[in-house]
C-alpha cells in the first residue's frame, strides 16, 4: 500500500453528531516526539467553532473540565485545524484494518492528540495497541462510560479534584492528575519535571498494561491560568 501523511480509522456519531478519528504519521510536537498522533474531530464542525460553540464538551470532549476554553492545552487553531481542513478536503483515505499493521507495527502512539480515545472502539485501540511499540492515552469520561473498566486497561483515567484522584484510584484505574497541587503517592511528568519526550518516556502513560503508579502534571499550555481556574473551581 502507499504510505499516505495519515488516515482516516473511524467514522461514528457522539451525542447525535458526526465526528471521524484520524491517524497522523508524523509530528513534531515538542513534547511526544515522533509518536503516530490520533485526533477526533466534528466531521461538520471545524475545532474552532467546536470550541466557541461549547458543542466539543458534548461530544468529542465529554466530560473535560477544560472543553469550551476552559483551559484545554490544544491550541484548537494550529494542528486541529489544519488536519480537518485536510480532512474536509478528502486529504485522507481510509484505513482498511488489513492494512493497520504496514502502519503501526513498531510506532508510538498517541491515542488522543485532540479529544477522548474512548470514541474508538476498543476493538480498534486493542489491535492498534497490540501492534504499536508502546503508547499514551488519557480519557475524562471515566465516571460516566459504561466501558470505563476496559478503556482503563489501555488508558489513564484524567482527573484534576482532590476528590476526583481518589474515586479513580479506588477504582482500580492509573491516575493521570492534572492540578496545582501533586499527590503524595503521584511521580511527577517526566516532561516537565526533565524535559523527556513522550516516545522516549519510561513512565508509560498506557493505563493498566503499564505501571501501577500514578502520574501528576501542573496545569501547562498557553491557556494555564483558565485551566488552573477550571481545576480549583471544579467539584468532581
Amino acid at each position: 500500500m502507499n504510505i499516505e501523511t495519515g488516515y482516516i480509522l473511524y467514522r461514528g456519531i457522539t451525542n447525535g453528531k458526526s465526528f471521524v478519528a484520524i491517524a497522523t504519521l508524523e509530528s513534531r510536537n515538542v513534547k511526544t516526539g515522533n509518536m503516530v498522533q490520533i485526533w477526533f474531530l466534528l466531521e461538520h464542525t471545524s475545532p474552532f467553532e467546536g470550541v466557541k460553540s461549547g458543542l466539543d464538551a458534548s461530544t468529542i470532549c465529554r466530560d473535560c473540565i477544560f472543553a469550551s476554553g476552559n483551559g484545554c492545552y490544544v491550541e484548537i487553531g494550529r494542528a486541529p485545524t489544519m488536519v480537518w481542513k485536510k480532512f474536509k478536503a478528502c486529504g485522507y483515505p481510509e484505513l482498511n484494518p488489513c492494512d493497520y499493521s504496514s502502519v503501526f507495527s513498531g510506532r508510538k502512539i498517541r491515542f488522543g492528540a485532540y479529544g477522548n480515545p474512548t470514541l474508538l472502539p476498543l476493538s480498534i485501540v486493542k489491535a492498534i495497541a497490540t501492534l504499536s511499540d508502546g503508547w499514551t492515552g488519557y480519557f475524562h469520561d471515566w465516571k460516566t462510560n459504561p466501558y470505563a473498566s476496559e478503556y482503563a486497561k489501555y488508558f489513564m483515567a484524567s482527573t484534576e479534584t482532590e476528590s476526583s484522584y481518589s474515586l479513580a484510584k479506588s477504582l482500580n484505574y492509573r491516575v493521570f492528575h492534572a492540578s496545582t497541587v501533586k499527590p503524595k503517592d503521584a511521580i511527577e511528568c517526566a516532561n516537565t519535571r526533565h524535559g523527556t519526550l513522550c516516545i522516549d518516556c519510561k513512565l508509560a502513560c498506557n493505563g493498566k498494561t503499564g505501571h501501577n503508579f500514578n502520574i501528576w502534571i501542573d496545569p501547562h499550555g498557553h491557556s494555564k491560568s483558565k485551566a488552573i481556574a477550571a481545576a480549583l473551581s471544579s467539584v468532581n
